[in-house]
């Protein structure tokens, strides 16, 4: 791999950790019963949260 490759998938990386942070709370808090243990609240956090780290990463961001 090429430097830049390197240094694009790193920052891509640094700059993701807020999002998975995020998830990591969620689920932290779902297993700790403060949030109902829902498939389809979980989808739709999972949407919205992709949906900012798009707008606010642009190009950054990740592509699952």
């Amino acid at each position: 791999m090429s430097l830049i490759t390197n240094f694009g998938q790193t920052t891509a990386l640094i700059l993701g950790l807020p999002f998975d942070l995020a998830r990591a709370n969620y689920a932290s808090a779902v297993r700790l019963g403060l949030l109902e243990n829902s498939l389809l609240e979980s989808a739709r956090f999972e949407r919205e949260l992709s949906k900012i780290e798009r707008l606010s990463l642009g190009l950054w961001a990740r592509r699952v």
